[in-house]
This record gives C-alpha cells, sequence and structure tokens, in this order.
C-alpha cells in the first residue's frame, strides 16, 4: 500500500486537474493537519458495536482527540474545539469521554513552511451534583463523567461570565456547564414553537430522546420523534454581545417544509427559548448543516454540505445570511462566501495543485479570524476513511481561508 501522504498528494492532483477556479474563490493562505491516529489520556476505548453489543476488548488504548464539530478562540492564541459524541451512535459510544480540547495551531503559510498541530489540556463534562434527569452511562460514580451514549454535543458558545452553553442532538438540548466543564443545570428541551403548537408541553425531540427512549414503544408503533435522529442542534453562535445563543438545527421539523431547517433564539440569562428567527432553506433536502459562526448582530456564516465525500462530493460551502433578511416563506436570504471543493492555493501550501478541494462528509468548524479570514476544519469521524482516499485514514485538516470579499465585522467579533 503505498505511503498515505504520496496517496493523498496523488489524490489531490488528479482532483484538482478536474476542476477550475472561480473568479471569486477564496484563498488558502495558512494549512496544518492533526494525524488521524492521535490520543489522549483517558480509558481505552471503542469497545461497542452500533447495536450496542460489547466486544473482548476496545480497539484503542486511550481516547481519540477526533471529530471536531465545533471551534472557538482559546487562551493565548490557541483554539478550543469540541469533538462530539465519538464514533458516530449513542450505542457504539458509552466509553467515549465528552471534552473540549485545547489546540495551538502553528499554519504552514509558505511552500518552505512546515504547519503543526498541538493538543494542550482539555475540560472533561461531568455531572457530579446530578443535574441531568435521566440515567446516564456513569450514573453510580463520583463524578459522573458524561459520554457519547449520554449526549451528542455538536456547538458552543463561552459566555462572558466563563460558563459555556452546548447545543446537542439527541434531545436536542441546550445544556450549560462551568469553565471547568460541571453541569450546572438540567439540560434545556426544545420548545416546538410552530404553527398551533403549545410550547409549555409540545417539545421537538428526536428519537434518541431520553423520554422517547423511556416509553419504550411497542415493536412496529409510529415514532412519536418530530424530528430525525442527529439532527438537532448542530450549529450555534452568539450575537457579539452574547446575551442572545441562536442554535440551528440540522434537520427539518415534522410539519416544516421539507428541507427547512429552523433557527431559534435562546436567552442564556433567563434560560429559556423565546422564538423562532428563520428558517435556513438547505439547497437539497438531503443536505445537511456543519456549523454557524457570528460575523455582527445580524449576520451569520453557516457551513453546508451534501452527503458525500472524496471525489463524489458536489457541495460543501459556507454561506452568509442575514437574520434581518428574510424571503416570503420565512426564509433566511443566503450569500455565498465560499466554495470550499474550489479554494485557489496558488503557493501548494496543502500540497495537492492550484486548487485545493476539502471534500470531507462533515465539515462541521467554522470561526470569524477578522473581516477578510476564516477558519475552517473537518469532523473526521474517527477511524472513517474516504475523504482522502478509499483506504486512507481521514485526518483533521484546519484551513485558514482569505475570502475573496471582506466581512463586515460586530464590535468584538474575531480574534482579539
Amino acid at each position: 500500500m503505498k505511503k498515505p501522504n504520496v496517496l493523498v498528494a496523488a489524490l489531490g492532483l488528479s482532483l484538482a486537474c478536474s476542476f477550475s477556479l472561480s473568479a471569486q474563490a477564496a484563498e488558502l493562505v495558512g494549512y496544518a493537519v492533526l494525524p488521524a491516529d492521535t490520543f489522549a489520556e483517558g480509558p481505552a476505548s471503542g469497545q461497542y458495536g452500533g447495536d450496542g453489543s460489547k466486544a473482548a476488548a476496545p480497539r484503542f488504548p486511550s481516547q481519540p482527540v477526533q471529530g471536531f464539530s465545533a471551534v472557538q478562540f482559546g487562551p493565548g492564541g490557541s483554539y478550543v474545539f469540541m469533538p462530539d459524541n465519538g464514533y458516530g451512535a449513542k450505542y457504539n459510544s458509552p466509553d467515549f469521554l465528552l471534552r473540549l480540547y485545547t489546540l495551538t495551531l502553528t499554519p504552514k503559510t509558505a511552500p518552505s513552511g512546515a504547519g503543526s498541530v498541538k493538543v494542550g489540556t482539555f475540560v472533561q463534562l461531568r455531572d457530579p451534583d446530578k443535574k441531568v434527569p435521566f440515567l446516564i452511562v456513569n450514573e453510580n460514580t463520583p463524578e459522573r463523567l458524561l459520554t457519547g451514549a449520554d449526549f451528542d454535543i455538536e456547538s458552543f458558545v463561552p459566555m462572558p461570565d466563563g460558563t459555556i452553553w452546548i447545543g446537542e442532538e439527541f434531545g436536542p438540548f441546550l445544556l450549560h456547564v462551568s469553565a471547568d466543564g460541571k453541569v450546572l443545570s438540567a439540560p434545556v428541551p426544545t420548545p416546538d414553537l410552530g404553527a398551533g403548537k403549545d410550547p409549555a408541553k409540545d417539545l421537538v425531540r428526536s428519537p434518541n430522546n431520553p423520554s422517547i427512549l423511556a416509553a419504550s414503544p411497542a415493536p412496529g408503533a409510529a415514532s412519536v420523534a418530530n424530528l430525525g435522529g442527529s439532527r438537532g442542534f448542530e450549529g450555534m453562535a452568539g450575537n457579539p454581545a452574547r446575551t442572545r445563543l441562536y442554535p440551528l438545527l440540522e434537520g427539518t421539523v415534522l410539519g416544516d417544509t421539507p428541507g427547512t431547517i429552523r433557527m431559534y433564539e435562546f436567552d442564556p440569562a433567563a434560560g429559556k427559548f423565546n422564538k423562532i428567527v428563520g428558517r435556513y432553506k438547505l439547497e437539497a433536502p438531503a443536505n445537511s448543516i456543519g456549523d454557524l459562526a457570528v460575523v455582527n448582530d445580524n449576520e451569520y456564516l453557516v457551513i453546508e454540505r451534501d452527503q458525500a465525500q472524496g471525489a463524489d462530493a458536489k457541495l460543501k460551502k459556507i454561506y452568509r445570511i442575514d437574520l434581518s433578511r428574510l424571503d416570503a416563506d420565512g426564509n433566511f436570504v443566503k450569500t455565498e462566501v465560499a466554495d470550499l471543493l474550489n479554494i485557489a492555493d496558488p503557493q501548494n501550501l496543502a500540497g495537492f495543485g492550484p486548487v485545493f478541494r476539502f471534500p470531507f462528509i462533515t465539515i462541521e468548524d467554522v470561526l470569524v479570524l477578522d473581516a477578510s479570514t476564516i477558519l475552517v476544519a473537518n469532523d473526521n469521524n474517527y477511524p472513517a476513511m474516504g475523504g482522502r482516499g478509499a483506504d486512507v485514514k481521514d485526518p483533521n485538516e484546519f484551513l485558514i481561508l482569505k475570502l475573496d470579499a471582506p466581512l463586515t465585522l460586530g464590535a468584538g467579533v474575531g480574534r482579539k
């Protein structure tokens, strides 16, 4: 078998020859890679199958650093990345610990340079005060460390007081935790604020919502879930002042127009949802969103992606939406900001030629660095393959992109 870097380069160059740059392509000005096989301290993991069956031994010696689904600024020029629930499903992730990792990126910015990623400390999510009102994997342990079978965390926003709000998908819920990862209050369920609904009792619930699982519906009975599995709060951003949060679902709530997804407004001080701000219309109903990032009080960036990878990927884009601009159907007006399958790389920083493609199936991290520059990264779904070759484990890749047209930033947005 070819060495991964040789195979990746060969694949990338062959793809580059098949695509030409648009007149308004974003430019790759920084590039770094974290190898797929990167581990942090912790118990062995990966012992469970998708049906919950337990293998004789774990696949991995500790905790893999992977699956990044959200990013925010960290101290001293670092970044904080949050992995999701681990191995892609509730039942195969009870030994994957939910954490936020601090990473120091040193991107490659010149052909002669070398990019690097250093994994630093992490914050472990836990519930020692028993705020979570349903059974968790580590129910009867003192620290009650949270796992990927308890919550599927996908987005987070640090608050001015140091606490953190987290969007997740099993509920879907919003979680409020301290700076060191302790759950501060019961998870906040998502009200169904659709037409004719009573928000006091009607909720948006996925098939993995604890109340639905506890009800144990009869075999063959219709599910009472009104949101698809793994379709909860994939993206969430705060306004520049962090007085409002905007969690964005990944899937369509039953009864809404197919291919449209709700963005809510949440009041973190009151701990409650206020309203549906509007709906994001996907380019195709089968697409998904990957992340949400603040630009200013009205404008936000959204990653939208198809479900394909490698040479089959057709849509991996970043759009700008304006919360104050809705079409006649109540959907946000979208403006394309970057095509992640058509990025200019005139310096060949990534080693794939003058046109760089970012063809991973899940691209779930975007952060505004300054008016002209954004950070983008993928969720590599460790130990998945296919983004850079059929037999190459997907790494975590980090892109610094210079946009064709500058953004209008709100006060405090970007690296301070």
